[in-house]
This record gives C-alpha cells, structure tokens and sequence, in this order.
C-alpha cells in the first residue's frame, strides 16, 4: 500500500510558485474530457474583486487575510507526454477554468505595464528613482511573463518558448515547425509569447477561431483588459464590491514588500523613501505604480492550494471528495465558535447574551433559509448591511473577507469588554431581524409586533416600497434606530426615519433618473465623520451616538444638494423630474409618485387630467398612499397612456418626435394587468371609453359607455366587456377621463402637477 506521501502532494502555492513546478518547466493541459472553457462576467468580476479586496488588505494586514485564496488545483503527471515538449506535461483534473482566468489576467498586466511603463523617462524623477522604477517594472513584466509563456532549454544556451496551458490537441514543440496549436486557447498564448519578443504597442490577438470557447476567450480577455484599466478608475469603484487603493499607501509595510529591486537598487533608507515619496508625489507615475503593485500582489499573495500525484485515479478521488462537501461554513457559523471560546473563558457561553443572540440568529437565519445555498446567501447579504452598520465599511459578498471581518471586528470589541462583545453580536442579530422584519413579504405583515397602530400602515407602506427598489444600503440606516422593543420604547422617531429615508430616495431617484453614486450616498450616512461623511455606524470598540433625526435630515438635505442634479428647490426639482423617462427608470418610483399625488386629491376642474388637493375634505375612499393599495391588484402596474410604440397615428404626432416624451410621468398610470392587456395600443378616444368604463360608478352607466363605443364605430371585444364588468371601479382614472385630447400639453401639465404633490409630501419629511 503506497504511502500518502508517496499518493499526493498537497501545498499552498502563488501563481509564480506554480508555474515553478518541475523548476519552472511545468506546461499545464485541459484534458479533452473537461468542459470547454466558459467562465461567465460575473465570474470574472467576482475572481477580480477578491483579488482588489485582498490587495486592499495588504494595507492594514500582514495577516493571512491580506491574501486571496481562490480554491483548489487539483493536478496530474500526464502519462502521455508530448513528444517534441522539452517540459513536463501536466493535465488539470479540477481548477482549469480559474488557472485560464488566471493566465489572460497575467497576460493583460503584462500589456498594461509594457504601455504605461513607456512614459518612464518623461516623468521628473531622480536618476536613482527612475533607475529603480524601471528595473522593478522589468522584473514584473519578466515573472508575469512566464506564468502564461514558459521557456524551454535547448542546446547550449538557447531557449525556445511555450504556452503555458494549452487544451486536448495542441502540441507544444522545440521549434515553430514542432508546434501546432489548434485550440483558441494555444494559439491566443502562442500569439501572445510573439508579442512579449517584440516592440508592439497593444497585443493584437489573431483569429481564434470559430465556436463558443474562442468567443468566450475573446470577450473575457477583453473584459480583463477593461478591470485592469479600472484599477486606476475612482469611479469605477463607486459601483464595484472593494475599494482603490490609496496611492500614499505604497510607502505602508505591506506593499513595500512589493518593490522587491528596492534594497537591491537603492541602498540606505533615505534613499529608499526618498524614492517612494517622488512616486507618491507625481500623479503622472501613479497609474503605473498601483498597476505595478497589483501585478507584484497577483504574483506573490493570490493562493491557490496545489495538490499533485502520479496517479490519475487518486486525482479523481479528491476531486469527489472536495465537491461532495457542500457549501462551506458561513461567516456566522466560523464567529461562533470563538464567540463560545471568549465566553467560556468569562463566566460561560450557556446561559450568556451571546447564547441568547444567537439563537435569535438561528430564528431568522437558520431556520427561515433551510436550503443551504439561500442560507449562504442570505448571510453574505446580512453580513454587508452589518459591516456598514458596525463600522460605516463597505463590504464584499466574500466569504472570506466576511469571515475575516467578523473575527477581527469581533477580537476588537472583547477587548474593550465583556457588554461590548456581547453588544457586537447582539447588532448582528439585530441586522438579521431587521432585514427579516422589514425586508420580506411575511415580515412586513407582521410589523403590528413592533408598531403602533397608528403608525402601523404607513411603515408597512414604506418599507414595502423601499423594497420593491431594492435599495438594500438603506437597511443599516433603519437598523441603527430600530429595537426589539419598538413598540413599548415608542416608534415616532423610527417613523421619522423611514421618511427621511423614502423621501432622500424618491426626490434623488426622480430628479436625477439613475442609481448613479446613491449607494455611495448611504455608505456616506454611516461612514466614520469627515467630509459629507455623517457617521451614523454603532462602532465597535465603543457605542458611538446616535444621529438625531433633524441631523440626519440635514445629512439627506447635503447629500441632495451636492448631487448631480443639486436638489434644494422646488420648482427646479419638478422641471427635472418631468423631463426624466421615469418607466425606463423606476416603474416602482413612479407607481409611488402616482399614488402620492392622488392621495387625499380629487380630479381638478380647471387643470383637466390633474388633481387638486387645495381645499379637498378627503375621506377613506380618497386614500392611495396605504399598504392596502400598494399590495393591491387594481393599481399594481405602471402603463403608457399613449403608447409606447410609434407605429399608431391616432396619437398628437408630438408625443413621438421625442423618444423619452412617453415614458415620462405625465404620460403614466396605474392599472390592473389584466385591464390594461385587454385595450392594448387602441386611440385616445377608445382608450378614453375604456377608462371611462372602468370609472363607472353603476352597471348602467358601464352599459351605456359600450353603447357610446359602438355608435362610434368602436366595439369592444367580449372579453373585454366582461373584464370591465368584472373589474372594481377605479377613480384613479377619474382625471383621465376628462380630457378630450391627449397632447404633449397635456402630459407636461400632468406631470408637473403630480411632480408638484410629491415634492409637497416628500420635502417636509427632510425639513
């Protein structure tokens, strides 16, 4: 029996350590029995951001946690060796599709660095800084070089060199007429080992053929180009799941390690930091440098945990077994146990807060996700709000960061004191059963728990629409003012908050038309004091002070007012606002909107199509903005009235010259789905018939409409007669109908009238 030793080696590897196997002349295979290679976008995206957020680590960890792992590589000697290769063939059991992703991301660093390192001798640095900074960028480019192109000793001294990785059916040779690459894969790397030999500026791939697997490669290595470009893009991390690194972070331990020419070229410490502060310094260098320090991290700090053996079949039986394992642990399941760990040694776990917290942990986490993925899922999503909540962080959906967060955030808090830990997992339960509360259907309709009568509908109403936006950023923010004990402590200022939150929303959102910089917006509310930064977060180490609820409105107010749209007055809010195509935008802003302006309203007289509130005594039957309603079939989707497409001329021509004219608020209502199927793209004279059907207050007055249609040479169909007769009347149309024709005018005054009623409901809950 062979010993385990002898069956397989298993080692934590960077990607320079791997291609170092069999000293450096190790050529990777995709078996022909593996799938094609088809990582998706988001694959990409999410390989990236790990990497970008480990990168970020870098500059406050010297830790484990300050590398990326990026899971197994499971390996095997290839019996059948290619002929005319001078290495070491191995084939990939498991891990092809990360070591490819891995390769063209090597591939772009080397491109970005060759082009940006071309202004090295235009920037004004000392001959010792530039002589230092080329030799750290040639020696970067080299190494990243050889994790996609090997090299093969020949005869005396010379060399010959080799794709990395190639697939089923290439052949790497000693010699051009040796080598034959069929798949897209060999000839994009054997391509690419010409480009790295000669002076070009762009790598042009060559044709790669026909087929999925060369599109995919084609559109991924053009993808990763994009990220690495984006590594100097402040804006684009306003979106993406991690954060820029710092340009004056460079001189910090961790990425100082990076420079690895920096003792070897300069010497004595002066000399060193004198170096470092001429690139901190010049702004030309810094696209370089962070591109240069990224690619140093990817050679040195991402893991991948290599396993090797002889045998095939042992290759097999890891490959099962760590696929047969399921998800792994969630970040809350790994806190626990040092949780437990720091209470045993305090007085014991059994019986504590913390036990207590983490039952309730179980209600909402647990036992409302039993499907082990939705649990995942659920606690990578529950875990971001928290961040942000705790510390005012932005934070990724990665497990390990997740984990790594929670332990050191955690470690922090006990040393304060015992209450102070116990307060820390006490929030995370908190967060959990506010997003349990207030972010799911059943919660909702259970709010009477925590709410007030008379505050009940209005909160349940709110919280269902922040919802349906999926404006996830806005649950730290409700959470800092929420309490188990909502209810008896008292729920007016909760309220006030709901509000302010809903109305920042609703008047950024619909002056402005996108999500643009609004998540930003919220991280700004509870990131630690600065700059329109308002510092909302709980702390960790010590329970910062919560904002007042007039503090928090000035925060919504400055946020508003520096936007891009600088929200602060009401006229010019609404001739934003109703210029916007609100349907392309938000159909559930603009549902919101139509049932603000009609909510304690009746249909104007003098303004045909609008609603009047001025002197109106409202009664039951005149509210809209309820949860009721918003639940309700009868008004749950946003239509056109005049059509979206161009192809009817019954319309004012007008409305078409200009394609967002009908996607604007003026020209939108709420109907039933049902009801609005049934009169499709009919005139404005039919459609007004229609309304006018659906409005009727009896079935005589209904039947008299159908006869006002056919006499006018419009009959509707049998099914829909017994659709309007089946429908509840609904006096939300009742301004529609009493408008004879339907213009550009028209929608503009509409539009401003209802624009106008949100602003006078909303802008009070922020003043």
């Amino acid at each position: 029996m062979k010993k385990i030793e002898d069956l397989f080696r298993a080692q934590a590897a960077s990607p320079t350590e791997t291609i170092g196997l069999f000293n450096g002349a190790v050529g990777f295979r995709v078996p022909e029995y593996q799938r094609p290679y088809d990582w998706a976008r988001d694959n990409i995206t999410r390989l990236f951001s790990d990497c970008l957020n480990g990168f970020h680590r870098l500059g406050t960890s010297g830790n484990a946690d300050a590398f990326t792992f990026l899971g197994t590589l499971i390996l095997v000697k290839d019996e059948r060796q290619e002929a005319s290769f001078g290495g070491v063939s191995v084939a990939i059991v498991d891990g092809q599709q990360r070591l490819t992703t891995l390769t063209l991301l090597a591939c772009a660093l080397v491109e970005r660095m060759t082009l940006l390192s071309k202004k090295i001798d235009t920037l004004p640095f000392s001959e010792a800084a530039r002589g230092w900074l080329k030799a750290e960028v040639e020696d970067w480019i080299r190494e990243l070089t050889e994790c996609a192109i090997g090299s093969q000793k020949l005869k005396g001294h010379k060399t010959y060199p080799f794709p990395r990785i190639v697939r089923a059916g290439d052949q790497r040779g000693k010699s051009a007429a040796e080598a034959e690459y069929r798949s897209a894969l060999g000839k994009f790397l054997n391509s690419f080992g010409e480009y790295v030999n000669g002076d070009e500026g762009e790598f042009q791939p060559p044709s790669l053929g026909s087929g999925s697997e060369a599109s995919k490669l084609g559109d991924n290595f053009s993808l990763i180009r994009e990220l690495i470009k984006s590594l100097n893009d402040p804006e684009w991390y306003e979106t993406a799941e991690c954060e820029i690194v710092p340009i004056e972070w460079i001189s910090r331990a961790g990425y100082r390690a990076l420079f690895e020419r920096l003792n070897d070229t300069l010497h004595s410490d002066s000399d060193q930091n004198s170096a470092l502060s001429e690139l901190i310094k010049t702004s030309a260098a810094q696209d370089l440098v962070r591109t240069l320090l990224f690619a140093a991290y990817f050679s040195r700090c991402i893991v991948l945990t290599r396993v090797i053996t002889d045998d095939e079949s042992a290759a097999f039986d890891i490959f099962d077994a760590l696929n047969s394992t399921g998800e792994p642990l969630t970040a809350i399941e790994t806190l626990k146990p040092r949780v437990i760990q720091y209470e045993n040694g305090r007085g014991g776990y059994g019986g504590s807060a913390s036990e207590e917290q983490f039952a309730r942990l179980k209600r909402f986490v647990d036992e409302a996700y039993p499907e082990t993925a939705a649990k995942q899922s659920e606690t990578k999503a529950l875990i971001v709000s928290f961040g942000l909540l705790i510390e005012g962080q932005k934070l990724a959906e990665n497990l390990s960061a997740q984990r790594n967060f929670l332990r050191t955030r955690y470690d922090k808090a006990a040393s304060v004191s015992r209450e102070n830990a116990q307060r820390f997992v006490r929030q995370i339960a908190d967060v959990a059963e506010v997003r349990h509360q207030y972010w799911t259907t059943h919660g909702i309709e259970t709010l009477a728990n925590f709410h007030d009568q008379s505050r009940l509908d209005e909160i349940q109403q709110l919280v269902a629409f922040l919802n349906a936006t999926k404006s996830n950023l806005v649950l730290p923010i409700i959470a800092r003012y929420w309490r188990p004990d909502l209810k008896q402590a008292g729920d007016e200022k909760f309220l006030q908050v709901i509000r302010a939150v809903t109305a920042f929303l609703v008047l950024r959102r619909a002056a402005t038309g996108t999500t643009a910089s609004i998540d930003s917006d919220f991280r700004a509310i509870m990131a630690p004091l600065g700059t329109n930064k308002f510092g909302l977060n709980a702390g960790v180490d010590k329970t910062n002070a919560l904002m007042d609820i007039s503090a928090l409105r000035a925060a919504f107010r400055t946020l508003l007012a520096k936007s891009k749209a600088k929200i602060a007055e009401r006229e010019k809010w609404i001739s934003q606002t109703i210029d916007n195509p609100l349907y392309q935008q938000s159909k559930e802003i603009a549902r919101f909107m139509l049932l603000i302006a009609a909510d304690g309203a009746q249909p104007s007289t003098t303004e045909l199509g609008c609603w009047n509130k001025i002197g109106v005594k409202s009664s039951a039957n005149d509210v809209y903005l309820d949860y009721k309603t918003w639940r309700s079939p009868n008004y749950a989707t946003v239509e056109h009235v005049a059509p979206d497409s161009e192809q009817h001329l019954d319309w004012d021509k007008d409305i078409y010259k200009n394609s967002i004219i009908r996607h604007t608020l003026g020209n939108l209502c709420l109907l039933p789905a049902k009801e609005n199927g049934a009169i499709g793209n009919g005139s404005w004279a039919k459609k007004r018939l229609f309304y006018r059907a659906l409005t009727e207050t009896t079935e005589a007055g209904q039947q008299a409409r159908f006869e006002e249609a056919a006499a006018q040479g419009m009959k509707f169909s049998n099914s829909t007669r017994q659709i309007l007769k089946d429908a509840k009347r609904l006096p939300l149309l009742d301004p529609l109908v009493m408008v004879d024709e339907w213009t550009v005018a028209t929608i503009s005054a509409r539009g401003r009238n209802i624009a106008g009623h949100v602003w006078d409901r909303l802008w009070p809950w922020l003043s």
